[in-house]
C-alpha cells in the first residue's frame, strides 16, 4: 500500500494559514497532487492575535481589534518591501475580498500626514511646517540632520551588528542623534515592536538603512545611489512573476495604509473557508502539542496532550520560536532549542475604548506615540475612528485603542495590575494627554502574553545558527512567522510564500 506523503503545519495564525494556502497552490502545480496538508492549531479558533470583535448594534457595530488593525502599502524604515505589499494585495484578489473589504487611506489625508507625539505635556505634530525650519522637539531643520550624516566620516563598522541607538549616534553624533533617537525612533519603534531602541538590532530592524551605510559609507549617499533601482533591493523578487510594481503603481502612489471593513479577522476567516474546501487540506483546532520528534527515518511524529499522534514527512512551524523550542526533544535538539529561545518576546496590553462623544480627538491623525522620556505608562494611543471615518462616516461615537507594556511591561509591573487598576491608569493618562475625562461607553482589555518578537543585536547570527543546525542535522523543518524575518503582516505573508517556494516537493514524491 502506497503511503500518502504529508506536510504538517503547526500554528494556525496568519503564517500557518498562508503556508497552507501557498503550499496547496504549489502542490496543485506539481506532479504529486495527492500530497496531504495537515494544519494543527492549539486554540479553538484560527488567527492568533488577529481577532476582530464586532460590538452590538446599539454600539453601531464598532470593531474592537485585539491585534493589528491596518496593513501598510509602502516601505518605511522597517523591513517591508514593495513586493511584500503587492503580494498581500494579490492574495486579497485571489480570495475575492479585495473589492468588498479593502478600505484604503490616502497619503494626502490628514489622518496619514499628521504624525503626533506627546512631548512636554502636549501633542506635537512632527509634520508641522514650522519644524522644517527647526523647532521643538527638533533643535535644527531636518535637512541639517541629513547633510550632517552625508558629510560625516565614511567608514564601515568593524562589528556585524549594533543597536539602533548606537547606529544613529555613530552616524549623527551625540547632539543630533539625541533628537532623532528620543523624538523619532524611540516612539516609532514603540509603535512597531513595542521595543526599546537601546536593545533592538540595527542590522535586523533597519535592514535597508544599515546595509546602505555599510555599502556606501552613508545612509543618504546610499539612498541617492539606489533610488532609481528599487526592485534590486528585494533579493527574492525574481521568484515570482506576478508581483509587477507597474500593475499596482496607481494604488501604491495614492494610498498609504488600508484596513478591512469587517475587521482584520475577515482575512483569517476567508483563508480558513478556502482551505476547508480543498480535498487535500485538513485543518484541526484544539490540538495542544506535547512533543515533536524528528525520527531516524527522516519522518516526524507530533504527539498531542490528548494522546493523538501524527506522522508527517515535513514540518512547517508557524509557532513563535519559544513555543516550538518547548516541544522539541531535550537532548537531541538541545542546541536548536537554545537558539530558538534566544529570540525574546514582549508582553502587551491592548485596551479598546468606545466613547459617546465624537469630538474627543485633538487632531485628525492615526494616533500618537509617547517618547520614553515622558515617563508615561502608555506606549501610544490609536485614533481608530479617525482612520475608519475616512471611508465609513456612518458609525457614531469615537473609538480609540491604548497600547501598554512591551519592553517596559515588567518595569511598570503591569502584569500585577487588575483590570480596574489598568483602567484607572489609562483614564488618568488620557486626561493628561488628550484632556479626555469622559468615561467610555464600553471597553475591552486584552492581555497579550509574549505577543511581539524583539530582534536584539545578534539576531541575524541566531538565525544563521538555526538554519545551520537544520541543514547539518538534515531536519525536514521550515520556519515561518514573525519570530524570524519581519513582524508586519505583509512581511510574514511574503516570507511564508518564499519559504514554501523553496520547499522541495520532489523529496515527498520519493517518500510516497
Amino acid at each position: 500500500m502506497q503511503k500518502t506523503p504529508t506536510i504538517g503545519i503547526v500554528g494556525g495564525g496568519i503564517a500557518g494559514l498562508t503556508s497552507a494556502y501557498y503550499l496547496s497552490q504549489k502542490v496543485a502545480r506539481s506532479k504529486i497532487p495527492h500530497l496531504r496538508i495537515l494544519l494543527l492549531e492549539r486554540s479553538p479558533r484560527f488567527g492568533g492575535w488577529i481577532q476582530s470583535n464586532q460590538l452590538e448594534q446599539k454600539y453601531d457595530s464598532h470593531v474592537f481589534e485585539l491585534g493589528a488593525r491596518t496593513i501598510r502599502l509602502h516601505s518605511g524604515v522597517a523591513s517591508l518591501s514593495s513586493h511584500s505589499a503587492i503580494n498581500t494585495l494579490k492574495l486579497l484578489e485571489q480570495l475575492n475580498i479585495f473589492d468588498s473589504q479593502f478600505c484604503p487611506i490616502e497619503k494626502t489625508s490628514a489622518v496619514y500626514k499628521n504624525r503626533l507625539i506627546y512631548h512636554n505635556k502636549k501633542l506635537v505634530n512632527l509634520n508641522d511646517l514650522s519644524l522644517v525650519f527647526g523647532g521643538k522637539p527638533l533643535r535644527y531643520p531636518p535637512v541639517f540632520y541629513a547633510l550632517y550624516e552625508y558629510f560625516s566620516e565614511k567608514g564601515r563598522i568593524s562589528v556585524q551588528d549594533e543597536t539602533i541607538k548606537s547606529f544613529i549616534y555613530r552616524r549623527f553624533g551625540h547632539v543630533l542623534a539625541e533628537d532623532i533617537v528620543e523624538y523619532l525612533l524611540d516612539p516609532l519603534f514603540k509603535g512597531i515592536y513595542a521595543g526599546n531602541v537601546a536593545n533592538l538590532s540595527a542590522r535586523s530592524v533597519l535592514k535597508k538603512i544599515f546595509n546602505l551605510e555599510q555599502r556606501y559609507g552613508s545612509i543618504l549617499h546610499g539612498l541617492l545611489k539606489t533610488r532609481k533601482d528599487k526592485q534590486k533591493d528585494d533579493p527574492v523578487h525574481f521568484l515570482f512573476n506576478d508581483l509587477n510594481l507597474k500593475d499596482y503603481s496607481t494604488l501604491l502612489n495614492k494610498y498609504a495604509i488600508y484596513y478591512f471593513n469587517d475587521g482584520m479577522e475577515i482575512l483569517v476567516k476567508t483563508l480558513v473557508n478556502h482551505l476547508q474546501s480543498l480535498p487535500n487540506v485538513e485543518l484541526k483546532v484544539n490540538q495542544t502539542i506535547k512533543e515533536i520528534q524528528f525520527q531516524e527515518n527522516n519522518q516526524i511524529e507530533i504527539a498531542t496532550q490528548s494522546n493523538e499522534k501524527y506522522r508527517i514527512d515535513h514540518l512547517i512551524s508557524a509557532l513563535p520560536a519559544f513555543e516550538l523550542a518547548n516541544y522539541l526533544d531535550n537532548k537531541r535538539d538541545e542546541i536548536l532549542r537554545s537558539r530558538l529561545n534566544q529570540i525574546p518576546f514582549v508582553n502587551m496590553i491592548v485596551i479598546n475604548l468606545l466613547y459617546e462623544r465624537e469630538d474627543i480627538f485633538p487632531k485628525a491623525a492615526f494616533g500618537y506615540l509617547i517618547p520614553s522620556r515622558e515617563n508615561s505608562h502608555l506606549l501610544g494611543v490609536l485614533f481608530d475612528s479617525c482612520v475608519r471615518h475616512q471611508t465609513d462616516k456612518q458609525k457614531r461615537g469615537s473609538q480609540l485603542t491604548v497600547m501598554m507594556g512591551g519592553a517596559w511591561f515588567d518595569q511598570l509591573r503591569l502584569g500585577q495590575c487588575s483590570d480596574e487598576q489598568l483602567m484607572h491608569i489609562v483614564m488618568a493618562e488620557l486626561k493628561k494627554q488628550m484632556n479626555l475625562d469622559q468615561k467610555p461607553l464600553v471597553y475591552s482589555i486584552g492581555r497579550l502574553n509574549k505577543a511581539i518578537p524583539n530582534y536584539y543585536v545578534g539576531h541575524e547570527d541566531v538565525l544563521d545558527d538555526i538554519n545551520t543546525l537544520i541543514r547539518r542535522n538534515n531536519l525536514p523543518l521550515t520556519l515561518v512567522g514573525n519570530s524570524y524575518r519581519g513582524i508586519g503582516i505583509s512581511d510574514v505573508i511574503f516570507d511564508t510564500r518564499v519559504e514554501v517556494e523553496y520547499l522541495n516537493l520532489e523529496t515527498m514524491k520519493r517518500k510516497a
